[in-house]
């Protein structure tokens, strides 16, 4: 995506450090342990990165050996005097992560002062993606009223330079803020109280889950070539059989419930990157996303791998016909989101998702 109009390769000293996957991010030489709070490996290699290089990067055979480029960087102006009016702070330090390759990509900013981190600004100069901000601000404010907490409160959410959509918000981390990669006790409490505090008596066809399906059966099209759609057409009417015509009790959904958008401080896990979530959904669905993304992405699990994992003492929690709902609802959004142009690790998410639906449904 372009972002000279955001950024502008002059000032003051960064490193530019790219993964495997292509990701960039720019991490100030000052301040770097608080800067890499916004680098949230799950990889050996990039949390040694994330633990050493801050201490260490001043040294030459360190830097090629994480492929750190020196170079210079600042915030557009008028977006860092916005932030510093903003933040009433008029001398921020700030981080990037340049986002993840796809058709949603866009920029976020870590803002920090000294040791404290302040909070955090997405921006974009697509339009639709200024939707998405200004979706994610409306679901936070409806969570907040209905009392759900672990979550950031919007500080600003719109087109804050002609073309240019960002979305701003505070944030309890620190530099001590723990990570948790594997399912604990906190996971289930924050979901259960997120079930209980948003769940609501809905007519099916008048839920966000029917209206994604619905959407999504308009352009079944656009799925990915080597799929068998008749897993998909089974599947949809499973769902029709059971949901079509009722009431049904449905609730919150933050559809990327994963460990890379969340973290622990004080005993309590904080939930962030709502741009996704729904309001009426079957509940619980949030776990299986942690569950099936973890395998891909974390322990680079393949389908086979993964249904081994669920019928192993480990997966029996796992309820199939829930499991199901999740992966139908997970295809549908990605099939609407990429619009026919599934590539890379999408794809390869697309076939496990698949094979998994083929096994639940044996």
């Amino acid at each position: 995506m372009p972002i000279n109009r955001i950024l502008q390769f002059r000032g003051e000293g960064f490193y530019k450090l790219v993964n495997g996957d292509g990701k960039v991010w720019l991490m100030p030489a000052r301040n770097m342990r608080i800067a890499m709070n916004l680098y949230q490996p799950s990889g050996i290699k990039g949390k040694l990165l994330k633990h050493f290089f801050p201490l260490l990067h001043h040294f030459g055979f360190v830097r090629k050996v994480a492929g750190a480029e020196k170079v210079a960087c600042s915030l557009d102006g008028k977006l860092y005097n916005f932030l510093c009016k903003l933040f009433r702070n008029g001398n921020l330090e700030f981080s990037v992560f340049c986002g993840t390759p796809c058709v949603h990509q866009k920029i976020t900013i870590q803002l920090s002062s000294g040791k404290e981190i302040l909070g955090y600004c997405k921006v974009s100069e697509s339009e639709e993606i200024g939707g998405i901000f200004q979706r994610e601000c409306e679901t936070l404010g409806k969570l907040m009223a209905k009392g759900v907490e672990g979550i950031p409160e919007c500080l600003y959410c719109g087109e804050i330079m002609k073309g240019v959509y960002a979305f701003v918000q505070d944030t309890v981390k620190t530099k001590k803020s723990a990570v948790p990669h594997e399912w604990k006790p906190l996971h289930e409490e924050f979901l259960t109280n997120l079930e209980t505090l948003t769940k609501q008596a809905v007519s099916y066809e008048d839920s966000d889950y029917c209206r994604i399906l619905s959407d999504f059966k308009e352009h079944i099209d656009w799925l990915p070539s080597g799929v068998d759609r008749s897993v998909i057409d089974r599947a949809l009417t499973a769902i029709e059989s059971r949901f079509g015509g009722k009431k049904v009790d449905f609730s919150a959904y933050h559809a990327d419930f994963t460990p890379w958008n969340m973290f622990v401080e004080k005993d309590h896990l904080f939930v962030f990157d709502w741009e996704y979530a729904s309001q009426t959904y079957p509940p619980q669905l949030d776990k299986y996303h942690f569950f099936t993304q973890t395998a891909i992405f974390e322990k680079h699990l393949d389908s086979s791998q993964i249904i081994s994992l669920i019928e192993s003492p480990a997966g029996k929690w796992i309820d199939k016909e829930c499991y199901m709902l999740y992966l139908v609802e997970v295809v549908a959004r990605f099939t609407l989101r990429e619009k026919g142009k599934v590539t890379g690790d999408v794809e390869k998410s697309f076939h496990i998702w698949f094979e998994l639906l083929k096994y639940l449904q044996k």
